[in-house]
């Protein structure tokens, strides 16, 4: 489906972002990048950052990376999300006991995950944006908390959050409000347009 003799770059080792771009017609190549995610975190917050404005800043270090051993005219799509409750940030659990006190901690509030996506041209970005999904946890019991961890096991410490959408941790929830692409990192639409505007696809 791309027009131009572009490589396209996925700077991410999401098997999500892949399996989004791959169902849309995009021929991409997966170039997950080595970045110290903490330190950069950690200098953001010294610097006054947003938790959206670091999702920015994470994502395009990302893209950077990628870019300084990549042709010029590769094109390189970067992503990172940060789940955000109220201002605070949450990383993905280290283990099933953190992840119950994660859980916990959600339970009966409303989280952003704040999702960013940048663009390069080589060196150059040529677009990013932040999409902001809300996800409301409903009071769920301790009984259904146990059940759930017991069910999901280790794959959910893979997840900011530690909830799968696609699978029980869909009941997890009461209300999900935004871009259902956006929640599985990659708000589509937006990057599929501005795929048409650099005539990398079909408009």
């Amino acid at each position: 489906m791309t027009l131009l003799n572009n490589s396209i770059i996925l700077a991410s080792g999401s098997s999500a972002r892949r399996v989004l771009l791959e169902e849309s017609g995009l021929i991409i190549q997966v170039r997950p990048v080595d970045l110290d995610e903490e330190a950069l975190r950690q200098q953001c917050e010294s610097e006054g950052k947003s938790l959206g404005d670091t999702a920015l800043a994470l994502a395009d270090a990302k893209a950077r990376l990628a870019a300084d051993v990549s042709p010029d005219t590769s094109l390189i799509i970067a992503a990172d999300q940060i789940l955000d409750l109220d201002g605070t940030a949450f990383a993905k659990p280290q283990d099933l006991n953190e992840a119950k006190t994660h859980l916990k901690c959600l339970r009966n509030r409303t989280h952003i995950l704040q999702t960013a996506v940048v663009l390069y041209r080589g060196t150059q970005k040529i677009w990013e944006t932040l999409a902001i999904p809300q996800m409301t946890m409903r009071p769920f019991s301790d009984e259904f908390l146990e059940l759930y961890l017991r069910e999901e096991g280790d794959r959910i410490l893979s997840c900011v959050g530690a909830y799968r959408l696609e699978g029980l941790g869909i009941q997890l929830f009461s209300k999900i409000s935004g871009d259902q692409d956006a929640i599985l990192g990659l708000p589509r639409l937006s990057l599929l347009e501005k795929l048409r505007q650099e005539n990398v696809i079909l408009a």
